[in-house]
């Protein structure tokens, strides 16, 4: 008599059946387990497992889902005297349970211990089991033995990574039928999967992102990397972890999307404020949160995992005690999370940051072996503009020569690029017609509906930081121009020259460049306005920071005293009465010496306003043969 496996055959995809037609099947949640813990024991464990009645077994899984199906094939394995499955919750320390397992294996018998975790979350005592066993996340091998074991038909040519990004009942729910149908189905959830994050599918070409210098150069070289370890075999890229640091609205999301596009990675997005809102918000629940995300990105790896706001992670050495107690928990947990993912050999896991603050991040956070380095995206510049403006404008306005556009946006962000863009058709279609470059014009630099004095007042200011800024060595000016956006009525763009250990003198050079669009006002107009303060971002607000830094933090001032970051100590201001008196009397000082440049060179000035009122921009190039040109003369 043939056995019923003889049913079973690998060309037809009927379902194998017993006495009375029942089917001969296991729930796919049951061979799931049960195969991948057959694959992590070796025969002589399981014999051991099986004969030893005094043993401690401890398996790893993947993930929390995967702990109580592993602890119900583990018990079908033999009894256990003691058992802990633990997944992370309150109660799930180190510390708890450890007279438990001294008690059972004291009197002989065995212990088993289950978690996606195990030094943290189960008992420190089982850390010297019998047997240690660590599942890995289902391979195509351990899918086609549960397709088989499920539908009772084996499949020959199960696609790459048939369980990409499923989790385990993911897997276990697709697994059921027929195996066409369960191949059907996973083929459908891992395309889900794969995008965790939805953006991922409309990000634009990695390659085509404009105005992402350095931090578009290491993502080139990542994505050659994982080309390489694809096609090669050759070890997984080194270079995968960093922080992108850069002001609100520069793309450093749009640029993490599409690199997990262009690697055909799933991506995981995470952020401090989810840690709470997506949790009870208690230190345990946060604590636990972290462990989800950081395991979903271990468990589709090789993936990317985006940390963004990791600012929001405050720099311990500047927390009072009180915030000291809750916080240093979870920063000593997510570093512990970080370094568990790099130095896991299996775990193919790109790490990327980011922040709107890079001085405020923790320096164990970003030192080498974990997030390695910060990389500062800068705002773009007019090529950059013109080519991100044609990238959102798509078929409209083909052949447009966008360069003007670029020259009067310089200093946009991309995300202003892309408002431009979007208020333009919309000025274009409630005006019922095509879409046209004056339109977009128009949005880049609204006509001016200052007066004629203020026009005036704002090339001269503007027209004194260009030659400041050119004279005093602070930068070397890009452009000059009194175009109102944002509430400024012009701005002067420039790549400064501050180095990176700074002699007094370099932060004074940089002050004055600040103070000459005052001083210009003063020297030519007989007196300033307001503008040069009023806010956060104002020149005078700059140059008190800077002044501040440069006596109570960087030790070049009267005292040696350290009082924290610039940024700290300028907030402080206030009420540090000295510190007030030093700074005020270092911007008296140095106003001066704005007033003596501008009035030197206060031709070059007139001029440079002059060209402003006309064309309301003057490049770098023109500001510096005026200049040079004025030098000359008085040579």
């Amino acid at each position: 008599m043939r056995s019923d496996l003889a049913f079973f055959r690998e060309d037809t995809d009927e379902e194998a059946t017993v006495g009375g037609g029942r089917p001969l099947r296991e729930t796919a949640s049951a061979a799931l387990a049960r195969l991948a813990l057959e694959a992590a024991l070796t025969p002589a464990q399981r014999r051991r497992i099986a004969r030893d009645p005094n043993n401690v077994l401890v398996v790893q899984v993947p993930a929390a889902e995967w702990v109580d199906a592993i602890r119900s094939a583990c018990e079908r394995l033999r009894p256990w005297d003691a058992v802990f499955a633990r997944t992370g919750s309150r109660e799930d320390m180190p510390s708890r349970g450890n007279d438990k397992v001294a008690r059972t294996v004291g009197q002989g018998g065995a212990v088993l211990g289950v978690s996606q975790d195990c030094h943290a979350y189960l008992p420190s005592a089982l850390s010297s089991a019998d047997i240690n066993v660590r599942i890995e996340p289902p391979d195509n091998k351990l899918v086609g033995q549960v397709i088989r074991a499920v539908t009772g038909r084996a499949v020959r040519d199960l696609p790459d990574g048939a369980a990409a990004g499923l989790s385990y009942w993911d897997l276990a729910a697709c697994i059921r039928g027929t195996s066409k149908a369960s191949l059907e189905r996973l083929a459908a959830a891992s395309r889900a999967k794969t995008v965790i994050d939805p953006a991922v599918a409309t990000a634009p070409p990695f390659a085509s992102l404009l105005g992402f210098g350095a931090a578009h150069e290491w993502g080139t070289r990542l994505l050659r990397g994982i080309e390489d370890w694809r096609r090669n075999g050759t070890a997984f890229p080194a270079d995968r972890c960093a922080v992108l640091a850069s002001e609100p609205g520069l793309g450093k999301s749009t640029m993490v999307r599409a690199l997990a596009k262009a690697a055909k990675l799933p991506l995981t997005i995470s952020s401090v404020s989810s840690w709470f809102t997506s949790s009870n918000g208690y230190l345990d629940g946060v604590l636990k949160h972290i462990d989800l995300v950081f395991d979903q990105a271990r468990y589709t790896s090789p993936s990317l995992l985006f940390l963004d706001e990791i600012d929001s992670i405050p720099d311990r050495n500047s927390l009072d005690d009180r915030s000291r107690s809750w916080w240093n928990p979870v920063c000593t947990h997510i570093l512990l999370r970080i370094d568990r993912l790099n130095n896991d050999p299996d775990a193919k896991v790109c790490l990327i940051g980011a922040t709107n603050y890079a001085n405020r991040l923790d320096t164990a956070l970003i030192r080498p072996g974990r997030l390695t380095r910060v990389i500062q995206i800068g705002r773009p510049g007019a090529e950059a503009i013109s080519g991100i403006a044609r990238q959102h404008l798509g078929s409209d306005l083909p052949g447009a020569d966008l360069r003007t556009l670029g020259e009067l946006g310089l200093g946009a962000t991309g995300a202003e690029v892309e408002g431009w863009v979007k208020e333009a058709r919309s000025r274009a279609q409630t005006a019922g017609r095509p879409l046209a470059l004056d339109d977009l014009l128009r949005c880049v630099a609204p006509p001016d509906t200052r007066t004629d004095a203020e026009i005036r007042r704002g090339a001269i200011h503007e027209a004194g930081h260009g030659l400041g800024a050119q004279v005093v060595g602070a930068g070397a000016v890009i452009q000059v121009d009194i175009i109102a956006r944002n509430g400024n009525g012009g701005s002067t763009a420039m790549r400064p020259r501050l180095p990176i250990m700074p002699l007094r003198d370099d932060v004074e050079r940089l002050v004055v460049s600040l103070l000459c669009g005052r001083a210009a006002e003063v020297v030519i107009l007989g007196e300033a306005c307001g503008g040069s303060g009023g806010s956060a971002d104002s020149d005078l607000a700059r140059a008190s920071a800077l002044l501040a830094g440069l006596h109570g933090s960087l030790g070049l001032g009267q005292g040696l005293v350290y009082l924290g970051q610039p940024s700290e100590v300028a907030g402080g201001l206030r009420q540090d009465s000295v510190l007030r008196a030093a700074v005020e009397a270092d911007l008296h000082r140095l106003h001066s010496e704005a007033e003596r440049l501008i009035s030197r060179f206060r031709d070059v000035v007139e001029d440079v306003a002059e060209r402003l009122v006309r064309n309301r921009i003057v490049d770098g190039d023109e500001l510096r043969r005026l200049i040079a040109g004025a030098s000359g003369d008085r040579r």
